[in-house]
């Protein structure tokens, strides 16, 4: 997989290098060269690439399979959940129509409400 930009042609490549060196600095910043390199940064030998296309997929499509398989387990406990919050959703909504029904009230005495006085006028 490549494309172009500008003048440049970027391409995914897999590298294979010996595990005891790194790759050498590239001229273009956060770049490097396929140039194996040691520890005293002496030439080793140059690093071996590959298409880096079908490697993503191999990865991206391990991916997907263990999604899928993990969806798999996954889906009875998430039904059981889904259940079990319902009945208790269903039970509240009981229980909150039990507590909506009108109680009849039961009159004790009936009581005349206290009238307040009128103000007093006094001479000064």
């Amino acid at each position: 997989m490549d494309f172009n930009r500008g003048d440049w042609t970027w391409e995914l490549m897999l590298t294979r290098r010996p595990s005891d060196t790194h790759f050498s600095k590239s001229s273009t910043p956060g770049g490097e060269s396929p140039l194996a390199r040691d520890d005293d940064n002496a030439l080793v030998t140059h690093a071996v690439l590959f298409d880096g296309t079908k490697t993503a997929l191999v990865i991206l499509g391990a991916g997907v399979a263990l999604g899928a398989a993990a969806a798999v387990k996954v889906t009875p406990h998430v039904k059981s959940g889904l259940t079990s919050l319902k009945s208790k959703l269903r039970r509240r909504a009981e229980d909150t129509t039990d507590a909506e029904t009108p109680v009849p009230l039961t009159v004790v005495a009936e009581v005349e409400p206290e009238q307040p006085e009128p103000p007093r006028l006094r001479t000064v």
